[in-house]
């Protein structure tokens, strides 16, 4: 069984206690529990209903336990075609840490997100079966450990045939995931929006903390570095040469300077040739974003990206073959007002909706 917890918000509930999602005509459809042994066969049925999440138009928005959009918990990825996953670890911070509390905050605030997608057409809930998998179980005293349980939770849930979405936690979660995706799909190509690069060596003499994971992806061959693209890097930097290293590997850096008063959608016309029909991830670290917009993170840096480019980027991504995304590094005490989160649940929902399989009318 994954190591994996149920939000905090959602205990004492019981084991009938997940999300109550829709059947036609607006009934209410009794959820998965988190130990539901007959539920993952059944849902397989092809005339099964698949989860919805509740409307407000018959639940009342804060009405439900905490899981991402109200979806059914449950303990197994079995059945699932996609699934939300926290990971509430920030000890590889290197300033302001919080980001531990990002994916109960993301979670909370996603109660104002709604199945249908309008601007694109997508449909993601009548395609797929989704659930909420809870949280990987981290152990908050050692990095190194935490890496390990995080690689062996999402090693069962990519065996699953069952495609992450995953609830923040700094960057260094993307290593071990990425570890996990890259033994069932090979190196994969990557679209990271970002301030940073994090591809540092090492700090304060450990080669593993939130801004060197994709240096160890490098290093152990994770990636497809012809098929990387960094967009939204910015701010101050110890040398001149900040660059050097990711375009030595071939990697599209596209700063956030080149991305100011423009649409992103020629750019991303160029990714989606880059990255072909093999497998990609997408990891999206908030504070690729303006802080004005996202203000609840660790490591923010002025003049970033604004909510229509994270938009026009990830929607972007429709037509390739994503195998995993992520969101990270939200930090709820740096933003009391929720809308950091609230940013980072509408942009998980996108991510969702560029999933291979969705249906888009």
């Amino acid at each position: 069984m994954l190591r994996l917890l149920a939000s905090g918000c959602a205990r004492g509930l019981g084991g009938g206690g997940g999300a109550r999602g829709l059947a036609p005509g607006g009934r209410a459809r009794p959820a998965a529990g988190l130990c539901d042994p007959g539920g993952s066969q059944s849902r397989q049925a092809s005339d099964a209903p698949r989860n919805q999440p509740p409307s407000s138009e018959f639940v009342a928005r804060s009405v439900g336990i905490c899981s991402m959009m109200r979806l059914p918990v449950q303990a197994s990825p079995e059945g699932l075609d996609a699934a939300f996953i926290g990971v509430p670890l920030d000890i590889g911070t290197s300033n302001r840490p919080g980001a531990r509390f990002g994916p109960r905050r993301i979670r909370e605030e996603s109660v104002l997100l709604r199945p249908a997608n309008p601007s694109t057409g997508a449909l993601p809930f009548q395609s797929l079966m989704v659930a909420d998998l809870g949280d990987v179980n981290v152990n908050l005293y050692n990095l190194q450990d935490s890496c390990r349980l995080i690689r062996e939770a999402y090693q069962k849930i990519v065996a699953a045939g069952c495609i992450p979405l995953t609830l923040g936690g700094d960057h260094t979660i993307t290593y071990p995931i990425l570890q996990a995706m890259a033994e069932k799909h090979g190196p994969v190509g990557l679209v990271h929006v970002d301030a940073h690069m994090d591809t540092a060596d090492t700090a304060l003499g450990e080669k593993l903390y939130h801004g060197t994971p994709f240096r160890r992806c490098v290093d152990e061959g994770l990636l497809d570095c012809k098929r990387v693209v960094q967009i939204g890097i910015r701010g101050s930097s110890m040398t001149l040469d900040t660059y050097r290293y990711s375009r030595s590997q071939g990697f599209r850096v596209v700063l956030a300077e080149d991305c100011w008063m423009k649409s992103l959608v020629p750019l991303m016309g160029k990714v989606r040739q880059q990255m072909g029909v093999r497998p990609i991830y997408i990891s999206f670290d908030i504070d690729g974003l303006d802080p004005a917009y996202a203000p609840g993170t660790g490591t923010p840096e002025i003049a970033g990206l604004t909510p229509s480019q994270a938009l026009e980027i990830i929607r972007g991504c429709q037509g390739l073959n994503v195998v995993g995304c992520d969101l990270v590094e939200v930090s709820p005490p740096y933003d009391p007002s929720g809308n950091t989160a609230l940013m980072a649940a509408n942009l998980l929902f996108e991510m969702l909706c560029v999933l291979p399989k969705v249906t888009v009318v």
